[in-house]
């Protein structure tokens, strides 16, 4: 199955998978000190130009933006702003995995996006009243990303037109993360959703690939899948259970290694 994502690079030859280094899928121990201090004005700013929306900026209009950026890691499970307060920041993630997520009125959290090294988070919330919709938390320790002062992007975009298309990309993309949390519970029965969240994910972060096999660098907990894929963890860890018995899977401090790719893909829904 072929998300938007993977369909527009088909048509473009252009791949939205930002050019970061290796480091980005390294995992940090839970009591490990997360990295503390800035860059420098010029270290951030090959870093921002990674990004598409900063890729082609005019020197003097990235050096503005610079001033109002900074760094910052996250331990798992803490949230990078709450629902319904004030934007003041959008993040450009550089590693690790972040979640949009809201609590229904019964408590219980639901998934609406994932989003990985390369993707940013916030933007559209500068056009939606300036409030964010959801919560955002850091799905992994060491969960890493630029901060932008949302006035600054905004005041920039309105100051240089040449931002309009760029800032429209980032847009499409936070509609695509929802798209994409639709065709997952939309899937049908869970070893299908499963499927689906695993195919997506290798698509867009899946490395050593080839034939049937590749790795995917990023472990989630059964907790987290289960939310995502909207079913009881008992029924996630059963299924998976299932995968790694019969060859298809298996798991280890390197991420999820897929031997049979070919089988997980026959589950996905026609």
């Amino acid at each position: 199955m072929m998300n938007q994502r993977s369909q527009h690079a088909a048509e473009t030859g252009k791949d939205f998978t930002v050019d970061l280094p290796r480091r980005v899928f390294r995992r940090i121990k839970r009591h490990t000190p997360l990295p503390s201090g800035q860059p420098g004005k010029e270290e951030l700013a090959k870093r921002m130009q990674r990004f598409e929306l900063f890729a082609k900026l005019p020197q003097r209009v990235l050096t503005e933006l610079v001033a109002a950026a900074s760094v910052k890691s996250y331990r798992a499970g803490e949230y990078i702003w709450h629902q319904g307060e004030a934007n003041r920041k959008s993040l450009f993630i550089e590693q690790g995995l972040a979640k949009t997520a809201r609590r229904n009125s019964n408590g219980v959290s639901r998934t609406y996006g994932l989003y990985g090294p390369g993707d940013s988070m916030g933007i559209f919330a500068i056009w939606a009243g300036m409030k964010y919709p959801t919560d955002a938390m850091a799905m992994n320790d060491g969960m890493a990303g630029i901060l932008v002062d949302s006035e600054a992007i905004l005041k920039f975009s309105e100051k240089y037109p040449r931002l309009a298309g760029p800032l429209r990309s980032e847009i499409g993309r936070f509609t695509e993360a929802f798209i994409r949390k639709i065709e997952i519970v939309s899937a049908g029965t869970v070893p299908q959703r499963l499927a689906v969240l695993m195919d997506m994910l290798i698509d867009r972060y899946g490395v050593e690939k080839k034939g049937n096999k590749a790795r995917l660098p990023i472990t989630l907990t059964l907790e987290q899948i289960s939310e995502i894929v909207g079913v009881r963890l008992e029924t996630v860890a059963r299924i998976l259970s299932a995968w790694k018995k019969a060859g298809w899977l298996t798991i280890d401090a390197n991420g999820c290694h897929f031997t049979r790719l070919d089988k997980v893909r026959e589950l996905l829904p026609d």
